[in-house]
């Protein structure tokens, strides 16, 4: 059950306590002299009630209450009874140390049987109130925390699916690329030097061999119409959509927020597809932080590519707020690069850094 929907809470029994205390003292003032002191002293304890109902952490006033209760005792024999509700308070807001008046005056003014029981009750009851309210809230605490988790699993499981959209849409991309270039670079040229061949056999041919030239006529036609059939072929899969590296560089050249300077060392074709699909949003995601956080006047970004690492350290110069705990974002990546052996870290010590380490895979070692 949802203990913020739950329409007993323990500050509710609090108020009906307080009620019903007031409730009986004003219907005892009622039945005895009803002087106007005891009118007024009962209005006093409304008015404090209200203002701890309404303030809830309002602690300072209970010894103030106190002493003006023991003080109008003197004038009206019930106002003693005015000790209950602070000592009450102070034990429901756990403030024991404003019980001492209380304490004090039943001890030394010979209080009667019936304040030291009416005070009894009101230690239990407010006891078990304060434990309440501290499970209450623990309960509360505990559910926000469990809808914090689903809320980043469920961001996570679109991230992942997401990824994966995009890995699929990146290898695709990749293939075509990759058979482009072969028809282009190996198929295209065989043909094209076998048409150039052919134009030269062209010049040697007989005037008067018309069959022979005729047909050699024809195997040309087809030859140029097969060249353009292959150039049309290769302007199809060659990628219109950015991959790779020109999807940083593009991210660093559309960022307004400051200057980016984009550096990168070593081979980007030995960088596999699916790590394209985790760089991306973790550059999106360190500039994202940096415009939200910072005051930054230059940024700084650097691809290192090794045989055997990819790295991405995203920087700058500018001041760093205070990030108290990291965003989704920040958590499901890291949960990414390390699903595939990397590690993703920030530091916020001068300035923010994001630097990304994911290991670049071998066939040969899967092979083997």
């Amino acid at each position: 059950m949802d203990e913020r929907k739950n329409y007993l809470t323990p500050e509710k029994f609090g108020n009906i306590y307080r009620s019903v205390g007031i409730f009986l003292l004003g219907l005892l003032w009622v039945t005895t002299d009803s002087n106007s002191v005891g009118f007024f002293f009962i209005l006093f304890l409304v008015i404090m009630s209200l203002l701890r109902w309404r303030f809830k952490q309002l602690k300072s006033t209970l010894v103030f209450d106190q002493m003006v209760c023991i003080y109008m005792a003197y004038y009206w024999s019930y106002a003693q009874y005015g000790l209950v509700f602070s000592f009450f308070d102070a034990i429901f807001m756990w403030f024991p140390i404003a019980v001492l008046p209380s304490v004090l005056f039943v001890l030394f003014y010979n209080a009667n049987d019936i304040l030291w029981v009416v005070l009894l009750q009101s230690f239990f009851c407010g006891i078990f109130l304060k434990k309440w309210n501290e499970e209450r809230k623990n309960n509360i605490k505990k559910m926000d925390l469990d809808s914090l988790k689903k809320h980043g699993l469920e961001s996570l499981k679109e991230d992942l699916l997401m990824a994966n959209k995009q890995v699929a849409r990146m290898a695709e991309i990749s293939e075509r690329s990759r058979i482009s270039r072969e028809i282009h670079d190996h198929a295209g040229h065989e043909i094209i030097g076998a048409y150039i061949s052919l134009q030269v056999l062209e010049d040697m041919l007989e005037e008067n061999d018309e069959e022979t030239k005729e047909m050699f006529e024809l195997a040309m036609k087809r030859l140029e119409r097969g060249i353009e059939k292959i150039r049309e072929s290769v302007h199809n899969l060659a990628p219109v959509t950015k991959m790779g590296i020109d999807t940083l560089q593009a991210l660093c050249d559309d960022f307004s927020f400051a200057p980016i300077e984009f550096n990168v060392f070593g081979d980007t074709s030995k960088v596999p597809v699916h790590l394209w699909s985790i760089l991306e949003p973790s550059l999106k995601e360190g500039l994202t932080n940096i415009m939200r956080h910072s005051e930054a006047k230059k940024i700084s970004v650097t691809l290192d590519i090794t045989p055997y690492i990819v790295r991405l350290c995203v920087e700058n110069d500018g001041i760093i707020e205070t990030i108290k705990e990291e965003g989704i974002g920040i958590k499901n990546l890291r949960y990414r690069v390390k699903s595939i052996g990397g590690n993703l870290s920030t530091d916020t010590t001068d300035g923010f850094r994001l630097i990304c380490v994911m290991p670049i895979e071998h066939k040969g070692s899967e092979q083997e």
